[in-house]
């Protein structure tokens, strides 16, 4: 009788252990969220850009929207690539319609000039990205400061 008990805990616990090194080995790289994002960019450079849309879609790719949840706050010469007529204004709105958010700061717009109107469509407007920023900080999001 106690022969019987000991081999069925071990086959429970065998079994156990198997099942748990099965789940580890279907758990991706980067865990499994959710995951809080923030790109952050105030270049106009082309590579800034083509680095932050290519890792915005990698994880699009990689992750999916959700559990992920990805902004791109573009703030300075940055929002020169959220304007309509931007050379990645097609990806944008492509990334847009996955889910991601891209936002653009209200006090960088004001001193370029730049009125809503010229942004690409979508586009969310935030008052500062400084603000935008600490808020996304302090509700646990990562940040990327490309």
């Amino acid at each position: 009788m106690i022969m019987k008990w000991l081999i069925t805990i071990l086959l429970c616990y065998s079994l156990s252990m198997s099942f748990e090194v099965a789940q580890a080995a279907d758990a991706p790289a980067w865990g499994h969220g959710p995951y809080r994002m923030l790109f952050e960019v105030d270049s106009a450079k082309p590579s800034a850009w083509s680095m932050t849309l290519g890792a915005v879609t990698h994880i699009v790719h990689k992750v999916g929207i959700p559990p992920a949840r990805l902004e791109v706050l573009a703030w300075g010469p940055g929002l020169q690539m959220l304007l309509k007529n931007a050379p990645d204004a097609m990806e944008i709105n492509i990334l847009q319609m996955r889910g991601v958010r891209f936002v653009a700061c209200q006090t960088s717009m004001r001193r370029l000039h730049i009125t809503a109107r010229q942004l690409a469509p979508g586009v969310s407007v935030v008052a500062g990205g400084m603000a935008e920023l600490m808020k996304r900080h302090n509700e646990g999001w990562a940040e990327v400061k490309m």
